[in-house]
């Protein structure tokens, strides 16, 4: 009787199988990891377009103060100018100024220190 014998059975019971690299789990586990990676891509876009929609409501919310404040200041502007100030003042009957006389000092005079 002659023993066949194979070199490759031999193999197949070694310890080494269960050692072997499981292409399985590696494929679950790096399923998962994408799945986390998408999650928070999408809470990361999302969070950015609705920061996106508040910033555009604040730039007009800004644009709109600007303009309140440009007008606001021509307002002012108006209120101290000449023409307005010159016609408010002959409304509440003070004199205009004609010529101005100054006093002169007299030199005769002595000046008292203490």
């Amino acid at each position: 009787m002659t023993k066949i014998v194979n070199c490759y059975v031999a193999q197949l019971g070694s310890p080494a199988k269960k050692n072997r690299f499981n292409l399985k789990y590696f494929n679950f586990g790096l399923y998962g990891i994408l799945a986390v990676i998408g999650i928070f891509y999408l809470i990361n876009i999302s969070s950015l377009t609705v920061l996106g929609f508040s910033l555009r409501d604040l730039k007009t919310q800004a644009m709109t103060l600007a303009s309140a404040n440009l007008e606001n200041q021509e307002a002012v502007n108006s209120a101290q100018s000449y023409y307005s100030l010159n016609s408010r003042t002959k409304n509440i009957n003070m004199v205009a100024v004609g010529d101005v006389e100054y006093l002169t000092v007299n030199s005769d005079l002595a000046l008292a220190k203490k």
